[in-house]
């Protein structure tokens, strides 16, 4: 869906573009290479992009917007969301006409898991927790048998509405995410920061398969119940137990984190299916 942000009267838009307005003085959300903005949309020709309608915009950061190999990743973030079609990941809903700054619409939400686990959302509730996580591992799933490692999952990433599904964005910044990285140090930070969800491969060598993923998840699932981030060493894991609950299911689901958070990947579960069913075998249990 092509979209124009110059100003054209609605007759002359053609058929699958809108114009919009920024909403705002700034973004509302900044990382490491991008940074989002509020967006009105101001004339459609597009269905079901309404007149009035509000969305999130996504643009690389004027210090990264030259830049070959950032534009490349940022091309490849939107080429992977556009071929993915699944609840639980954003969806793209237009992209800039040729020849402008390269940019692309989003839905726009209003919280994030990071924001969530502030206010303390779910603290404690381990089995609603891990319900959002099998949910979450079904749609990281759906990602690699297309071929798409995230390598930058953490609650940042994990968006949503309220009464609206998890969604996982931000799908083009993991590469960089390792110890010589030149743009971690701008990268969104929560507590130890971003490196604290990345698995030792990957800290490495900026390269992980599904099991990075695997371990990003489980950090962020004990982090969720607990409401705070462990003292660790990048990439050591989980040390102890997530839920003090002396339950079957408890101990079950304390026990898949430990093996998701191994440090060697190979102890890690061997995909995002086992994990999902690991998640809501624990859930069911007394």
């Amino acid at each position: 869906m092509g979209i124009t942000s110059h100003p054209r009267p609605y007759t002359q838009l053609p058929a699958g573009q809108f114009r919009f307005d920024q909403v705002g003085h700034g973004p509302i959300g900044v990382g490491g290479l991008g940074s989002v903005y509020r967006i009105r949309v101001t004339a459609s020709n597009a269905q079901p992009i309404g007149l009035g309608s509000e969305w999130a915009m996504k643009k690389l950061n004027q210090k990264w917007a030259r830049h070959p190999e950032m534009r490349e990743r940022f091309e490849r973030e939107i080429s992977a969301i556009r071929r993915m079609s699944h609840p639980n990941i954003v969806t793209l809903t237009g992209e800039n006409l040729p020849d402008g700054e390269r940019f692309y619409i989003m839905p726009l939400f209003s919280n994030s898991v990071r924001s969530f686990i502030a206010r303390g959302g779910f603290r404690g509730d381990w089995r609603k927790i891990a319900m959002g996580g099998a949910l979450l591992a079904d749609a990281l799933q759906y990602a690699h048998d297309l071929g798409f490692i995230h390598r930058d999952l953490k609650p940042d990433n994990i968006l949503f509405n309220n009464n609206g599904p998890l969604v996982i964005a931000d799908w083009g910044l993991g590469y960089f995410v390792h110890v010589n990285s030149q743009v971690l140090r701008h990268l969104t930070r929560g507590g130890m920061g971003t490196e604290y969800y990345c698995s030792i491969e990957q800290w490495g060598t900026g390269k992980c398969d599904c099991r990075g993923d695997i371990y990003s998840l489980g950090m962020t699932l004990d982090e969720w119940v607990n409401g705070v981030q462990r003292s660790i060493t990048i990439g050591s894991g989980i040390d102890g137990v997530t839920t003090n609950e002396m339950t079957n299911g408890a101990r079950r689901f304390n026990a898949l984190l430990r093996s998701m958070t191994q440090m060697f990947k190979n102890q890690r579960p061997a995909s995002m299916r086992t994990v999902a069913a690991e998640l809501r075998s624990a859930v069911v249990m007394l």
